[in-house]
């Protein structure tokens, strides 16, 4: 099922209820705003779902119970939301203070929103893109997801992204092996291209539609109907000489783009520019 925001939520969020939401989101570079499939939209903070939002449902789900139940309770008011997302995000920090992989998570939505511009090479679409389970039935994992799905828009390619944060990430059983074995599983299958382009083609025009995108994006969709799919892994390092560390085990094989986390900016290039 495509990723489709339906009229009555894209109403909502333009003119109606959810406006307010929406314009927090967009103005907000730590927060992030992702379509899913049955008409539902979410908020990620860190990569966590702070609020989701659905048509039929007159209120927005909230963060869940776990990360609040021995603190505040966060209160949506649809008039004045940033103050939700002020105590969500608290909350969400606290919660995910102690976990080994958040800085990783924030490398991922950082990634995401330094590349939603037309003038980068990459336009990252969305993170966490799962594509149908009950279509794919022999897999390595019952589900999979891919960290970023980007258009590389000079070269004119899908390109399914792969964060890889420290050296000490690409091996075992979530590394580099084994994400390139999912990624076969679903590129080799006859209804996965297909389907992953129309709803980066949805993905990105709704995202024009809301506001999120300040481009035309016309020329971007119109392209992707013989775009090719490539698997790219993208590696953070915290100094040089992790990043030769990589270099020397894995730079001749693997195509992969280099994110220092001690930059401010994420923007995604390859190294040939």
């Amino acid at each position: 099922m495509s990723r489709y925001l339906n009229s009555e939520l894209i109403t909502k969020l333009i003119d109606g209820d959810f406006n307010n939401i929406l314009n927090c989101v967009i103005g907000d570079a730590e927060l992030c705003f992702e379509i899913r499939v049955k008409s539902e939209a979410v908020v990620y903070y860190k990569k966590s779902k702070i609020l989701s939002l659905r048509p039929k449902r007159r209120e927005p789900k909230v963060l869940d119970k776990g990360y609040w139940i021995n603190g505040e309770e966060p209160l949506l008011d649809l008039q004045q939301p940033e103050l939700y997302f002020e105590l969500a995000k608290r909350l969400v920090d606290n919660f995910t203070s102690k976990r080994k992989n958040n800085l990783e998570f924030s490398i991922q939505q950082k990634i995401l929103l330094d590349n939603n511009s037309d003038k980068n090479q990459f336009l990252v679409v969305d993170m966490e893109y799962q594509f149908a389970q009950d279509i794919i039935k022999e897999r390595t994992k019952k589900k999979t997801r891919f960290d970023l799905l980007a258009v590389d828009i000079i070269n004119n390619k899908v390109v399914i992204l792969e964060l890889k944060q420290g050296f000490a990430s690409v091996k075992g059983n979530s590394g580099i092996l084994d994400h390139e074995n999912r990624y076969n599983e679903h590129v080799n299958h006859p209804d996965f291209s297909k389907a992953l382009i129309s709803d980066i083609k949805s993905i990105i025009k709704q995202k024009e539609m809301l506001g999120i995108y300040k481009f035309n994006t016309d020329e971007i969709i119109n392209n992707l109907d013989n775009a090719p799919i490539e698997f790219i892994l993208v590696f953070a390092y915290k100094d040089n000489n992790e990043k030769e560390l990589y270099q020397n085990k894995y730079g001749k094989d693997k195509t992969t783009l280099f994110v220092d986390i001690n930059d401010s900016s994420y923007i995604l290039k390859r190294n040939e520019l």
